[in-house]
């Protein structure tokens, strides 16, 4: 509900500041221009500022996530509680990413997973 909150008033001031920029440029009388382009470079101002408060905000909802009961552990992958059959990274997980593990494959030396966002290669089994 906060995000479609943020949203509506981004595009709020958006569209306050299209209608501001209109008039300003219907208008003849220079001074009456002047004021509406500071009310139109007010509303530009607000507008990056709501949405870097929505990444703030975005940021910290993952900060909230990765620190809620939602994940557990079991060597040598993280896994979410809505989806306990796909392994998460270790290491992604660190950085607060919930990167999916690839399917296990063999090697000379055992049974791997690798991570899909990162790379990383995980000894599941010794060969």
């Amino acid at each position: 509900m906060a995000i479609d909150a943020g949203f509506a008033l981004f595009n709020a001031i958006a569209a306050a500041g299209r209608t501001i920029y209109e008039i300003a440029q219907g208008t003849a009388k220079l001074e009456e221009k002047q004021q509406l382009m500071g009310v139109y470079d007010t509303l530009m101002a607000l507008k990056r500022a709501a949405a870097d408060l929505e990444d703030e905000n975005y940021g910290l909802k993952q900060k909230l996530r990765f620190n809620s009961d939602a994940f557990h552990f079991r060597t040598p992958f993280w896994y979410e509680k809505a989806t306990p059959e796909r392994a998460l990274c270790a290491k992604c997980f660190s950085s607060q990413k919930a990167s999916p593990m690839g399917e296990a494959y063999g090697g000379a030396r055992g049974l791997w997973r690798r991570c899909l966002v990162c790379d990383n290669p995980v000894e599941i089994e010794r060969g």
